[in-house]
């Protein structure tokens, strides 16, 4: 028959199983405090550089739609600049893509859409600037496509045939810019049958 307390030989057993259960919860808790201070932080990273980049986006594609709006010629520029990571920026006709690789290793992007279709000239092209496209329309038509020395109709639809061909190309294969060197932003008017005129968006790097 058992005498004295029945539960007095556990209670004096101090190296029971509750001892260690709390010690693995605590190492637990430890652990899940810093993971999730490692995961913020990364995380906090990758928003802040996609944020950036979204910004920049922005600033371009609102840059472009001022430049269109003008009522004149006018050219502008605008730097994509060097940061402590590295990131690329791509152009079409249609948008702008800026990518960075982020901590995971994954690739971030950020896509703007433009609301006007800019027209995207090569240094190595037959012409790039303003003044570059009335000197080649000169020459290919004898008329320079100012108001004062208009193109046929005929030639400007021969020649438009260029631009759907260039949009196509970097539809495909959009432009890589070259970071930290500026991006020119033109807009030049193109008279032709007269008294009808276009206004063209040409960006370019030189």
């Amino acid at each position: 028959m058992m005498t004295g307390k029945p539960l007095s030989r556990f209670t004096k057993d101090r190296t029971g199983i509750m001892g260690l259960t709390l010690s693995q919860i605590g190492l637990f808790l430890a652990t899940s405090i810093l993971l999730v201070a490692v995961f913020v932080t990364i995380n906090s990273s990758d928003w802040q550089e996609t944020a950036e980049l979204q910004s920049l986006a922005s600033s371009f594609s609102t840059l472009l739609e001022d430049m269109d709006s003008r009522f004149f010629e006018h050219s502008t520029l605008f730097l994509f600049p060097e940061n402590d990571y590295s990131y690329t920026v791509k152009l079409s006709t249609e948008y702008i893509v800026i990518s960075v690789k982020g901590s995971q290793g994954t690739a971030l992007s950020v896509l703007e859409r433009f609301l006007t279709r800019p027209w995207i000239r090569l240094s190595e092209q037959n012409w790039t600037t303003g003044i570059d496209l009335h000197a080649y329309l000169n020459i290919t038509y004898g008329h320079q496509g100012t108001s004062h020395d208009p193109i046929s109709a005929e030639n400007f639809t021969e020649f438009m045939q260029e631009y759907n061909a260039s949009a196509l190309l970097f539809a495909i294969h959009p432009l890589e810019i070259i970071i930290g060197e500026p991006v020119v932003l033109e807009k030049v008017s193109l008279f032709y049958d007269d008294t009808n005129r276009l206004d063209l968006l040409l960006v370019y790097q030189t």
